[in-house]
């Protein structure tokens, strides 16, 4: 293929201006081109494939000087290709950099939350314009007030048209945006989606607002009665994690805790499925020998990768000498109660450990909420409560 566009006409009419060639080294970018997503690697190979094949069919426009306001892309392939001319169009828009913004917008390798991360700083680009323009204004009257400008309507359903967005993803880029620059930037270049991004806000500022877990409770107790925070293995970004409901622990955190349990105690875990491995191991890690499990049968089936779990375990260890319960006080180790909320198990949990040991003390970690009379409690998320005698 010839490395020119020779082929074309010199001038062509069109609707806004003329198109003619220029030559490719006379031209050179706007300013403000850093503020527009690149194009995904793959992608520009391809697509500079086809310009090579066919050519450089969609003028750029440029300003009088030469600058770029549209076509940053088809100058870089142009010039990696070595083309000599390319076609432009002289435009002189009132703000360029506005112009700059509102063409990249008509772009379809953007995706929608591409789009939305461009339409929140071509928002905030025209509140700064408006905000000097203003300033000025005052200047020039020398005075500190100046009559307001005209309303602009509501920023966020203005910005969700001009980018074809839902208002919805206009504010979770805005969300973005103000509270992480670096994870705004990462979903304006593509390399991150921003559901994915907005979560990851939810859930710093969800954590952010939880008070420290207080110290865990003096003296010791002969119930340990814990639900960690189990980490999973996978992404914490899956709009299904766990993450999305509360932080998590790794292993290694949960097996470095000072489990205030007495010499010889009894340990109640509750375990996740496909970590029964790791329940074992921090029962150990906290001074217990694995004793045996209850059952917990749900009545709505759940999801899973090998099957569908309708099942939870609570995992059993013992320390010491401590006794199992009398026999009359030996309970089914199949537990069968409804679902609840997310990660909520059974209440009737406590009333089994209460009637197995009535005058044993008892501490529940990881708790929610207040204290259960006659327990201690201890979690992030644990309110104070008064503790009866047990």
């Amino acid at each position: 293929m010839a490395k020119n566009a020779a082929s074309l006409p010199l001038r062509l009419p069109g609707p806004a201006g003329v198109i003619e060639l220029r030559p490719t080294g006379s031209l050179r970018p706007h300013r403000e081109a850093g503020r527009l997503p690149e194009m995904d690697a793959k992608a520009y190979r391809e697509w500079r494939a086809d310009i090579e094949r066919r050519g450089l069919l969609t003028p750029l426009e440029i300003n009088a000087a030469g600058v770029v306001l549209d076509g940053h892309l088809r100058l870089r392939a142009a010039g990696e290709l070595g083309l000599e001319q390319v076609p432009v169009r002289v435009i002189a828009p009132a703000d360029e950099v506005e112009y700059l913004v509102l063409a990249a917008l008509q772009h379809r390798y953007l995706s929608p939350w591409q789009r939305a991360t461009l339409a929140v700083e071509l928002d905030l680009y025209r509140d700064a314009q408006a905000a000097g323009k203003k300033r000025s204004l005052a200047n020039l009257k020398g005075q500190t007030e100046v009559a307001k400008l005209p309303p602009r309507g509501k920023t966020r359903d203005l910005a969700a048209a001009v980018a074809g967005v839902s208002a919805r993803t206009i504010q979770d880029a805005s969300r973005v945006r103000a509270a992480d620059p670096f994870l705004f930037e990462e979903v304006k270049q593509g390399r991150l989606p921003l559901q994915v991004a907005a979560r990851r806000i939810q859930q710093r500022e969800r954590d952010a607002a939880l008070p420290p877990p207080l110290p865990l409770p003096g003296g010791l107790f002969d119930v340990i009665y814990g639900d960690p925070p189990w980490r999973l293995p996978g992404s914490p970004d899956s709009s299904r994690a766990v993450e999305n409901h509360y932080p998590t622990m790794p292993w290694e955190e949960l097996a470095a805790m000072q489990i205030p349990a007495a010499e010889n105690a009894i340990l109640f875990l509750w375990g996740v499925n496909s970590l029964t491995p790791q329940a074992i191991q921090l029962i150990e890690a906290w001074g217990f020998a694995y004793a045996t499990q209850f059952v917990w049968v749900k009545d709505k089936i759940g999801l899973g990768q090998y099957n569908r779990c309708q099942h939870e375990l609570l995992h059993v260890g013992r320390r010491g000498s401590f006794p199992p319960p009398p026999t009359d006080r030996r309970f089914s180790s199949v537990i069968e109660a409804p679902r609840g909320r997310h990660s909520e198990k059974p209440a009737w949990v406590y009333e089994l450990l209460e009637q197995m040991y009535p005058r044993a003390s008892k501490l529940e970690l990881f708790a929610r909420g207040p204290a259960r009379p006659g327990w201690a409690a201890w979690g992030n998320q644990a309110e104070p409560g008064e503790k009866a005698d047990g």
